[in-house]
């Protein structure tokens, strides 16, 4: 009886799936599993189904593996605590010790003390339960304790199920690159897998960046005589999606093409895409920044007759937003709305930052949005969407806009989310709307505050001093940032260029040039051209002489009057 209670532990439901049946977990294909988990119900087949196999193959791949295993005996060397404060509980101690001393501790491992009750261990039901055993193990390491208590027990029998259960323990462990390996170890034991443990190989595949293996796998299943399903199709997407920035063999462009590739052999297979599969050929388009065609892709999935989710919605409005694709970010929140979707901080903060990013940016609708955030249940205001409001009040012009986010910022308890990255889009704001003294009044808070200026701040400031006909600040803004260890990029020099241009300097402005042309690091471009015939004879000059006697090298002469 004590047996049948312990077997009752692993009681088989086959009308649910999930916790009660062998392995369940959620598949988060697609590089992006936080935002859109492709969930999968991996059901072990029982044990009947297939041909049993001896456990060898298992045990000889992984054996290295066992050492860890052995069950250590208990340390019975440390001193007993003191118990009661006179003799007799001393003695009482004594006793104790002694008698745990003399006892040698018994260890029967589970499977050995089943046999020993006289259940069939090679019982087909049995088998599938030890399956559903190993496939809960917290580690691979306690997983390959069954299998060892298996062959103790002389259990050499194992189905798929039993392979299955190991590779989705080292998935869930995140060992992809292991469960491969289980995989060879169950080919050279014969054992046929099925259409659930290809797909969970494949996801193996993603979690080891392993992209030749995965295409490998699924000819395999090919070869076997099994069609590839829309869980397979898409898990290979994801793959490629996110294995080519860690490879470095193609574009995100091309990672794009590739996985439509994937999408039109699925079209043609007659295999519906689901929602994930539209979700991960957007993500693809966003990380291609295709705005545009991320978009073209929604509306596929629209005309497939798709539902989309808060997943597709956040891909899409994120993409927009980066892209300054304000008009289309408004009518996909519109499509968001009714559809049922509710919506959360970041939807505001990708309205926002697509107010700031478009090609006439609108501060006026970015506070509109910030001012609507702020009534809707849980969401609020965070960093991000303070520091896309100064973005957008610093490209409108609004410079009281940006200090008042900023204000804001600071008042809401997000002072960490202020970066050097923040003022020198308040230096530049106000170098614009105010003047000069004002974007040094900015800077000199910046210093002030702790943040270190950078190459940006730098050129930023030397811009505007060009601007105002300021040639000695400018100059006195570059010999600081020598002091501090910045070099020169091409943004300070084409800033100082302009400042001895304006300061009608154009000698010391070519002498930048030669620099430029000599450093071998940024070679000049057609805006470094640009601005050295802009120096050297004003924005209206058109009397330019231009003299090449070597390749890289060129002759200017200005037209004196």
């Amino acid at each position: 009886m004590a047996a049948q209670a312990l077997l009752h532990g692993f009681s088989y439901n086959p009308g649910v799936r999930g916790a009660s049946n062998p392995v369940s977990s959620k598949g988060e294909f697609a590089g992006i599993e936080s935002m859109m988990p492709h969930t999968l119900h991996f059901i072990l087949p029982k044990s009947g189904q297939y041909a049993r196999h001896g456990l060898g193959a298992v045990v000889a791949e992984l054996e290295t593996e066992l050492v860890a295993l052995e069950t250590a005996k208990p340390n019975t060397s440390e001193k007993p605590q003191r118990v009661g404060g006179g003799g007799g509980g001393r003695q009482r101690v004594k006793a104790r010790q002694k008698s745990q001393s003399t006892k040698e501790p018994q260890h029967t491992p589970r499977l050995e003390w089943l046999k020993q009750e006289g259940i069939d261990l090679t019982n087909e039901q049995t088998i599938w339960r030890i399956n559903r055993s190993i496939s809960r193990s917290s580690s691979v390491t306690e997983a390959l304790g069954v299998i060892e208590e298996m062959k103790a027990a002389g259990i050499d029998s194992a189905n798929e199920g039993t392979y299955l259960a190991l590779i989705t323990v080292c998935r869930r462990q995140q060992q992809g690159e292991r469960a491969l390996s289980i995989y060879e170890a169950m080919k050279q034991a014969g054992v046929k897998p099925g259409m659930l443990t290809y797909n969970t190989l494949i996801s193996c595949c993603h979690q080891a960046k392993r992209l030749e293996d995965a295409f490998r796998i699924k000819a395999e299943m090919e070869a076997a005589g099994m069609r590839p399903d829309v869980v397979t199709y898409t898990a290979l997407m994801a793959l490629v999606v996110k294995t080519g920035p860690y490879r470095g063999r193609s574009s995100p462009a091309q990672r794009l093409g590739k996985a439509l590739e994937l999408y039109k052999e699925m079209l043609e297979r007659s295999i519906r895409p689901d929602a994930i599969t539209f979700n991960t050929l957007m993500f693809a388009g966003a990380q291609a920044k295709l705005p545009g065609k991320v978009l073209d892709i929604y509306r596929m999935m629209i005309d497939a007759g798709v539902t989309a989710n808060k997943f597709t919605f956040g891909i899409l409005l994120e993409s927009a937003g980066s892209g300054g694709r304000l008009k289309a970010a408004l009518e996909v929140f519109n499509e968001m709305c009714a559809a049922g979707v509710a919506p959360q901080t970041s939807t505001y903060n990708f309205l926002i930052e697509a107010c700031a990013s478009a090609p006439h940016p609108n501060a006026e609708k970015a506070w509109a949005l910030y001012e609507e955030m702020k009534t809707i249940d849980n969401v609020s205001p965070n960093g991000q969407t303070y520091n896309h409001l100064i973005t957008a009040s610093c490209k409108s012009g609004d410079h009281a806009g940006a200090l008042r986010a900023h204000e804001l910022m600071r008042d809401s308890g997000f002072s960490k989310a202020v970066t050097s990255s923040t003022f020198n889009k308040l230096i530049q704001s106000a170098s614009k709307s105010e003047g000069l003294d004002s974007a040094f009044q900015v800077y000199k808070k910046m210093r002030e505050a702790g943040y270190k200026p950078d190459v940006i701040t730098f050129g930023t400031l030397v811009s505007a001093c060009g601007q105002g006909k300021d040639l000695a600040r400018a100059l006195t803004v570059s010999e600081e940032m020598e002091s501090l260890g910045i070099k020169r990029n091409q943004v300070v020099q084409h800033a100082l260029i302009g400042a001895y241009g304006q300061a009608g300097q154009w000698q010391n402005a070519i002498d930048i040039f030669r620099m430029m042309q000599q450093s071998g690091e940024e070679q000049p471009t057609a805006l470094s051209y640009g601005m050295i015939f802009d120096a050297c004879f004003g924005k209206e000059g058109t009397n330019v002489f231009l003299n090449t006697s070597e390749p890289g090298k060129l002759e200017i002469t200005p037209d004196v009057m």
